[in-house]
This record gives C-alpha cells, sequence and structure tokens, in this order.
C-alpha cells in the first residue's frame, strides 16, 4: 500500500510531504546510528505539537482512521495512543500505533512528525540499569560525534512495567529534528493492552 492513499492524508497532501520528509529524516538518522531499521520492528511513531489546538486537529484527524488506545498522563501532560484501523506504511512496515502528546511547557521547533520507536526486550531477570548498559555497549551510540544520547524513564499513572527509554538524535537538529527511541517493552504492553 502507498502512504498517500491512507485515510490519515486525506485531502491534504502538504501532510503526506511532511510524512514522507519524515520518512527520509528518520532513515538518514539510522544510517548516523549504523542501525538498519528492518532488523526491528516499529512499535510506534509518534508526533509533536505546541498547543492545544494543534494537537485537537491531530486528535479529530486521527480518530477518523483510528481509535484511541490510552490517553494517560506522563509527566504532567496527556499523551494520547491512537491505534490505526489500516496499519502505516514507514520504511517499509507497517505500523499501528501513533502517539500524540499534547502540549505541557516545552516548544518544539517543528510541530510534526518527531520520533520512532522499536522494542529491544530485556533479557531473563535484567534490571533497567543492565537493559540501558547492554544497549549502549551493543550500540556505542555515545562514542559516534554526531549524536545525542538521552535516557529517561517516562511514568504514566497505573503503568506496572519500568519504561526505560533511550533516545538517539543528531547534534544538528536544524538539519534533521527526529529522533530513533529504544524501549525494552512495547507501548501496548506499557499501557496494558496484552496482543
Amino acid at each position: 500500500m502507498d502512504a498517500s492513499n491512507h485515510k490519515i492524508f486525506q485531502n491534504s497532501p502538504a501532510l503526506y510531504r511532511e510524512y514522507q520528509d519524515f520518512e527520509r529524516k528518520i532513515q538518514a538518522l539510522a544510517t548516523e546510528m549504523r542501525v538498519n531499521l528492518t532488523d526491528y520492528a516499529i512499535d510506534h511513531l509518534a508526533l509533536r505539537v505546541n498547543s492545544s489546538e494543534m494537537g485537537q486537529n491531530w486528535l479529530v484527524r486521527l480518530l477518523k482512521c483510528g481509535t484511541i488506545l490510552a490517553d494517560n498522563l506522563v509527566n504532567g501532560r496527556v499523551i494520547y495512543l491512537i491505534q490505526l484501523d489500516e496499519p502505516l506504511p514507514f520504511l517499509h512496515q507497517f505500523v499501528d500505533i501513533i502517539e500524540l502528546p499534547f502540549p505541557k511547557d516545552k516548544i518544539y521547533r517543528y510541530e510534526t512528525w518527531e520520533h520512532i520507536e522499536f522494542v529491544l526486550p530485556f533479557l531473563a531477570k535484567e534490571s533497567t540499569n543492565e537493559w540501558i548498559t547492554r544497549v549502549q555497549s551493543v550500540f556505542l551510540w555515545n562514542q559516534f560525534d554526531r549524536l545525542t544520547i538521552k535516557v529517561s524513564e517516562p511514568k504514566a499513572e497505573g503503568e506496572l512495567l519500568p519504561n526505560p527509554s533511550i533516545a538517539v538524535s543528531l547534534k544538528d537538529s536544524l538539519q534533521n529534528h527526529t529522533s530513533i527511541k529504544v524501549h525494552p517493552y512495547s507501548i501496548k504492553k506499557i499501557v496494558g493492552v496484552f496482543e
């Protein structure tokens, strides 16, 4: 399926062009990270907005082609997870979850598609710190001069699983504002939806 025919871009060629640009930038970032994304299932795609109005506009658009999987309060802001009725083609994969965080107090340079996330599971009896150390030692991203690494652990009310995140982006964010994040669990497991 060609992504341009997806209902999410209906009547908006400009949104589709933004999406194509996002795909190109994510591929360029993955190349810098020396990661072949075909080796990992992309869990979800994420948007960034600076105003509640823009967030509401995206929510209306997304709900025309999907349903709310979760709308949890995370670090003081609501983050919607939308399950698409029809998966969206992205870099030779099909992704069916879109993350839409409503704004808090940070202003983003670009209000558009911002990051993808893929899963590298915990090993048996592995702690969060051990997982972080393992991921960093396997990929060595912190040794690449052009990359910025951010480790965090976002927590939503009611989540039972740990949710550490390693986010990788380019230091030159003017040319490429995107990031690729790694988590040990799929977002569906984190919010308690088991497949």
